[in-house]
């Protein structure tokens, strides 16, 4: 039974910032590998929502890494996935808030 994804308008802006910063500096298609690589993690993940590990800073997120630039933290709740960011690994880790 697949779960049902919710995107908050925080994780919708950060990721089309995303694919907007990839098309800019790497191409159209460069962008449209990131958005099909999401996809397939987002299918992942609703269908098997502890397929990635729990997140080191809170053991009530997960984090799955999508690129080695980027990752997708997200809440499992009884109902529905919760997407809370798109994350730079690039950045430091201890600037992230839940």
């Amino acid at each position: 039974m697949s779960h049902p994804i919710k995107w908050s308008p925080a994780t919708k802006d950060e990721f089309a910032e995303l694919l907007n910063y990839v098309e800019t500096s790497f191409g159209l298609d460069a962008a449209l590998k990131l958005l099909d690589t999401t996809e397939k993690v987002l299918d992942g993940i609703s269908e098997h929502p502890m397929l990635y590990p729990v997140s080191k800073k809170s053991p009530s997120i997960c984090k799955a890494v999508i690129t080695k630039q980027t990752s997708l933290l997200y809440r499992i709740t009884a109902n529905e996935i919760q997407l809370l960011h798109f994350w730079d690994n690039r950045r430091n880790p201890d600037l992230l808030e839940f």
